[in-house]
């Protein structure tokens, strides 16, 4: 037992260590949000040609997710409440989304990649990973075919999105990094602080057992602290580093194990999706830039069917509203989890007069 617990530990830090390079990699060559960008793809590459690496375990990777939360809650401040009509009509939009969301994924996996109808549901809802993998066990469904479509799903939006936005869109980044201090320029009291924070956030995120709980309550109690002026610091850098290393890592290494020919043919469908729902995500942007006035790039990150963590981190290196997309995201997720069998069904009763 000793043995293979040392082996596991080996193969999380080989992983980690991996991840890391490709984070400086990537920060040399100045891609943008390089040490996340970078960890996804150098993990990913050492799962693939197999590399004895494996994903870091959750004791590693929810620390993480908290320093996250903390880090996004520090930079909403109570302008977000003179935006709540832009936000209601904002959220009001997110059940359509997931409809179309889910209408049009089914019909391509159902249609091009040939899956049974579903396999194609539940490959095609853009909500979490987990969740999705249980409704499709439930039902006796592939997950393992499921659980590669949203990792891969995970993957491509945030290389996809950051890619766009940060090229194609004229619009200056601002380094995540450069958003706090280094760890030498923290002051006892504030990391003592940004700690008791960070630590009620992880305490009531796992008593409310919310999608994505372990980021947004952390991120909830630094906003209502930050608004209350309790606090004013950030994360320091080498942690903020160290998070999106480890959380790159987490998602790069998900491919452990699967066959190059397999993985391939997943990849591809996975990018038509993804490209297919990015479109989607950037009409229901420009429809709410057109009536309640939300910034476009802010709603495109706001329906961008990533992982939370990784898409406030982008908003966060773009300089747009965070507060304003994990809320949007936040509800994604939490319709998707509540209502996701109810779609399936209406869905099925849709799309069963169609051959």
């Amino acid at each position: 037992m000793l043995d293979l617990a040392k082996s596991r530990f080996s193969r999380m830090a080989i992983c980690i260590t991996i991840a890391l390079v490709g984070g400086i990699i990537a920060a040399a060559l100045n891609i943008p949000l390089p040490y996340m960008l970078g960890a996804i793809a150098a993990s990913m590459a050492a799962a693939m040609i197999g590399i004895p690496v494996e994903r870091p375990s959750m004791t590693i990777v929810t620390p993480m997710r908290v320093t996250l939360g903390v880090l996004l809650g520090s930079t909403i401040t109570p302008e977000l409440l003179d935006r709540i009509g832009a936000v209601a009509g904002t959220i009001a939009a997110v059940p359509l989304f997931v409809i179309a969301a889910a209408v049009i994924g089914t019909l391509y996996y159902e249609r091009v990649a040939g899956y049974s109808r579903e396999e194609a549901y539940f490959c095609a809802l853009p909500g979490g990973l987990h969740i999705m993998t249980l409704y499709a066990e439930e039902r006796g469904i592939d997950i393992r075919r499921v659980a590669l479509a949203h990792s891969l799903r995970i993957t491509f939006v945030v290389i996809l999105t950051t890619i766009v936005t940060s090229t194609v869109v004229d619009l200056p980044t601002v380094s995540v990094e450069s958003a706090t201090v280094h760890i030498y320029e923290l002051t006892l009291k504030d990391a003592a602080v940004l700690t008791a924070i960070g630590l009620v956030g992880w305490l009531l995120g796992r008593a409310t057992g919310l999608a994505g709980a372990f980021m947004v309550v952390p991120m909830l109690c630094t906003a209502i602290a930050n608004i209350l002026g309790l606090v004013s610091a950030r994360p320091p850098i080498e942690l903020v580093i160290a998070a999106q290393t480890i959380l790159g890592a987490n998602i790069g290494a998900r491919f452990i194990g699967e066959k190059i020919s397999v993985l391939t043919k997943a990849m591809r469908h996975a990018f038509g999706h993804v490209s297919l729902m990015l479109c989607l995500a950037a009409s229901f942007a420009f429809a709410l830039n057109q009536v309640f006035n939300v910034p476009l790039l802010t709603g495109m990150l706001s329906f961008a069917p990533g992982g939370m963590s990784e898409i406030g981190l982008i908003a966060l290196a773009l300089g747009l509203d965070v507060g304003f997309v994990a809320t949007v995201q936040l509800c994604r997720l939490m319709s998707i989890n509540l209502f996701g069998p109810i779609v399936y069904r209406q869905i099925s009763a849709l799309l069963r007069s169609k051959p």
